[in-house]
């Protein structure tokens, strides 16, 4: 027989020779009792757990709100393009059309992209009337030869934000 073996049985019929005084099993039962009564009750971790789903459930749409459009840089608001006859979804089309871009296009290249934008819709804004039709005659000579120049320097970023450019 093994030492283990020999020692585990020997422990074993000590232990049953063992008689506990009856105070101890009242102690063992009353905080055997408390711990139950505890564990019934809500773990500390459930709690911390449902707080911090509550917590992302109201921030991750507010961030989301909170963050400003990229057509906010070039027309200020969805109102200057209500003004003009648009409509919030034209806003919407913008502002994905923009988000595009800036996926699909380097750091430099959507920099210059904007400022081109930026200038490109200052001339549309100034043509287009508040039922959204556009007047290309109320432009100078100047304003058109700019418009068109504008337009070719938009176009290979078009190109590569619809990648239409071949490789």
């Amino acid at each position: 027989m093994s030492i283990d073996k020999e020692l585990s049985d020997e422990l074993r019929q000590v232990a049953d020779s063992m008689q506990c005084p009856p105070e101890l099993y009242g102690r063992v039962r009353q905080s055997y009792q408390h711990y139950v009564k505890e564990k019934r009750g809500r773990s500390p971790m459930k709690k911390r757990m449902l707080a911090g789903i509550a917590a992302v459930a109201i921030l991750i749409p507010s961030a989301a709100f909170a963050t400003s459009y990229l057509a906010d840089d070039i027309f200020g608001s969805s109102s200057t393009i209500e003004q003009k006859g648009g409509t919030q979804e034209d806003y919407q089309e913008i502002e994905g059309m923009l988000q595009a871009a800036k996926g699909k296009l380097t750091e430099d290249e959507f920099k210059e992209y904007m400022e081109l934008t930026k200038q490109l819709m200052v001339l549309k804004l100034k043509i287009t009337d508040e039922n959204g039709v556009s007047h290309e005659e109320k432009l100078t000579q100047k304003e058109q030869k700019q418009f068109e120049q504008l337009a070719s320097k938009l176009s290979p970023y078009f190109e590569k934000i619809n990648e239409t450019v071949k490789p």
